[in-house]
């Protein structure tokens, strides 16, 4: 049986296994049906090369790609073979030199490659991940210094020295956040990384420009640990602390998961609590009147979270506050100085506090290859407002779905460095 036209086609029905159907006109070209209903034309061609193999190529899907087509792509492919091409083989060389004209290309060539990349494979489904609109403006503010400074310049001409100088610049810019600076070098990084895989320069510079800058978090610099082993073994000391009461070690333990300040986390209500969407909203105390810093606040809850606050609402569920206070005080939630005390008596002093999980996380969910999230979306979970550069309100959007995602991965990581610690050599 063989079909003449796209009504045929379409009258094809699904069976149990996929199957298929000659085109009548060009040997080899046929449709084959599936039992999802997708249909999909393939052209099988004797190899000029070789004897008794008949390779099979896709030419489309029947709603991507007209019966015309087709039959003059099939043609155009039966005629490369006549002259002792193989068109599969030609395809594939194509394919792993699709970026061949950029060999050592400018900065702002190879940037802009970088970029269509990552938002081709998110549009065709190749990656996970999607990106909004506020996270390619990001891309185009911090890739759009270094281009202007050095966009002309021959990948294999630019130096890490280069690259630090246009990063420490934007850091020293009244207008601009030191994540800003920091952002910029990492991206410029990742456009190396693009490129050396692809041929397109010889080395990827920007790497030795790897903690040379000012902390991608802003603000005082408090204790903190960024380093992912160090972290496995802080939180595995938690997690066996036995000396303090039980909410306070609730308390604790529950703060790197969520990584808000430490008065945001004691006074948390269960009222703002939103557990069919697994959301907690609060008004952050610091945010009140301040332009860097937000009004309201939404912390996407993990699983792990969940868990945790059920454990401790059968001990606290009666009273407004989760982390209320066990002591006869005039405190409703447990004090400041009780978080304080536990890193302390941990022997953590001076190297790691509660607000310091703040810090640990921006820079592991940035830096960790398992991770890699983007100062934008890292920034909004922190609460920080984001200024462009004349120093106006950066276009803000929640980014809820990402950071929804990005606080799973961020429990399961930590779960996993409490569980799995890398020994130190």
């Amino acid at each position: 049986m063989a079909v003449d036209n796209l009504n045929d086609i379409n009258k094809l029905e699904c069976r149990d296994n996929d199957y298929s159907v000659s085109i009548s006109g060009i040997a080899g070209l046929s449709v084959r049906i599936y039992p999802n209903g997708k249909k999909e034309y393939y052209l099988r061609y004797t190899h000029p090369h070789i004897d008794g193999k008949r390779p099979r190529m896709m030419l489309g899907k029947i709603n991507d790609i007209s019966l015309y087509e087709v039959k003059y792509k099939a043609e155009s492919i039966l005629n490369m073979v006549a002259k002792g091409v193989d068109p599969k083989a030609l395809q594939q060389h194509q394919q792993v030199n699709k970026y061949a004209h950029l060999k050592n290309a400018t900065f702002a060539e190879v940037a802009q490659a970088w970029r269509d990349h990552k938002t081709l494979s998110s549009h065709k489904g190749k990656s996970k991940l999607s990106f909004s609109e506020s996270t390619l403006e990001y891309w185009d503010l911090c890739l759009g210094y270094m281009c202007r400074e050095i966009g002309d310049l021959r990948m294999n001409d630019i130096t890490s020295e280069m690259i630090l100088t246009v990063c420490e610049a934007i850091q020293n810019n009244e207008n601009q956040a030191a994540f800003v600076g920091a952002s910029t070098r990492l991206y410029t990084e990742k456009v190396f990384s693009f490129a050396v895989a692809r041929g397109l320069c010889d080395r990827n510079v920007a790497i030795d420009t790897r903690g040379e800058l000012a902390p991608a978090s802003s603000g005082n610099h408090l204790p903190a640990i960024t380093k992912p082993d160090q972290f496995a073994t802080l939180l595995n000391d938690m997690s066996n602390f036995k000396g303090a009461n039980k909410i306070t070690l609730e308390a604790m333990n529950l703060l790197p998961y969520v990584f808000v300040r430490s008065i945001d986390l004691r006074s948390m209500r269960w009222q703002d609590i939103d557990w069919d969407n697994k959301l907690w909203g609060f008004s952050p105390t610091k945010g009140e009147g301040r332009d860097d810093m937000v009004s309201q606040l939404v912390v996407p809850l993990a699983t792990q979270v969940i868990q945790r606050l059920r454990s401790i609402q059968a001990a606290t569920g009666h009273n407004e506050y989760v982390f209320a206070s066990m002591r006869a005080s005039c405190n409703p939630y447990i004090s400041k100085a009780a978080l304080v005390q536990v890193f302390h008596r941990l022997g953590y002093k001076e190297v790691q506090c509660a607000h310091g999980f703040r810090a640990s996380a921006k820079t592991l969910l940035m830096e960790q290859p398992e991770l890699r999230y983007s100062d934008i979306v890292t920034e909004l979970q922190l609460g920080h407002r984001i200024k462009d550069t004349h120093g106006g309100a950066y276009n803000r959007l929640d980014e809820i779905d990402t950071r929804v995602r990005m606080m799973q991965d961020w429990a399961n990581y930590i779960d996993k460095l409490r569980d799995f610690p890398k020994k130190e050599p």
